[in-house]
């Protein structure tokens, strides 16, 4: 297997916050503090020699008071980012199909206030389904501030089926699209190459690939290295893994030392040196 050393890794998948829906379903228990999450999270990065990491929010947080909510959330990931801006060197935002569009004021406060690199969805647990037609409006906002858009597709929920992505991806073909947790099933794992061949403006992360049949080595030979991301779906609470399975898979695959550079990190920073945030931007 090869070494880490030689790699600088950057992870584009952490949760930041805590993960209600599971939580409560595995016996809940205390969140931790604020310090020890950030702990709990570097620690996790030094053990697997990831360099950097992008954070987004934890869906599914309560919002009884709507859009406030929400605010409240981005504000938290932008606060966390900025504790250790030199490991968590990208911060994305997120906002609710429901939320309407008061929505697409808090895409612009947190693109350009906020600094933001991207905004990021995760259906099911904001309870529309990935091509709800406010999508359209939102979409357009990113494509303004020429950033990309995350999009969840984990094989569980037919809410982030990917052929509602692949709806979504020809509505909007000069925008990209991150889509997370697509190889999630040997299912689904097969449907990426296809669905990566069909629309080029989709790049797919490694989060919560399975250990069979995720076929990534195949997905490379057909479609290229540019088009993956490294990402572990890692969460500090509740703790759903031990083990970030992607980034040893991919060191021990028969992919070439320059596929895995790429797929490690160097994807990554090319995404997101390519999506600065444009804050002379007009929406009148």
């Amino acid at each position: 297997m090869r070494s880490h050393d030689q790699f600088d890794v950057v992870d584009i998948h952490h949760h930041v916050g805590r993960l209600d829906a599971v939580a409560r379903a595995s016996g809940g228990g205390s969140a931790p503090s604020l310090e020890d999450d950030i702990a709990a999270r570097l620690r996790y990065m030094d053990d697997h020699h990831i360099a950097e990491a992008v954070i987004m929010p934890a869906n599914g947080y309560p919002a009884p008071n709507g859009l406030e909510d929400t605010k409240r959330v981005n504000d938290f990931v932008a606060r966390y980012r900025d504790r250790h801006p030199d490991r968590f060197t990208a911060a994305l935002g997120t906002v609710s199909p429901l939320e309407g569009d008061g929505a697409l004021d808090e895409i612009d406060r947190c693109l350009t206030e906020l600094g933001m690199k991207a905004i990021v969805w995760h259906h099911r647990f904001q309870g529309t389904v990935l091509d709800h037609p406010m999508m359209d409006a939102f979409l357009d906002r990113l494509k303004q501030h020429g950033v990309p858009a995350f999009v969840h597709i984990i094989a569980d929920s037919t809410l982030e089926s990917p052929w509602r992505l692949e709806i979504l991806a020809d509505r909007h073909p000069d925008l990209t699209f991150v889509a997370l947790d697509g190889f999630s099933s040997p299912d689904q794992a097969h449907w990426m190459t296809y669905l990566a061949s069909k629309h080029p403006n989709i790049i797919f992360d490694t989060g919560v690939m399975i250990s069979v049949a995720h076929l990534v080595e195949s997905f490379v030979a057909r479609i290229g290295a540019h088009r993956l991301l490294l990402g572990t779906d890692f969460y500090s609470f509740p703790k759903l893994f031990n083990h970030p399975f992607p980034i040893y898979e991919l060191l021990s695959s028969s992919l070439t030392d320059e596929e895995c550079a790429a797929i490690l990190g160097g994807n990554a920073r090319a995404l997101f040196a390519g999506s600065q945030p444009n804050k002379g931007t007009s929406h009148a």
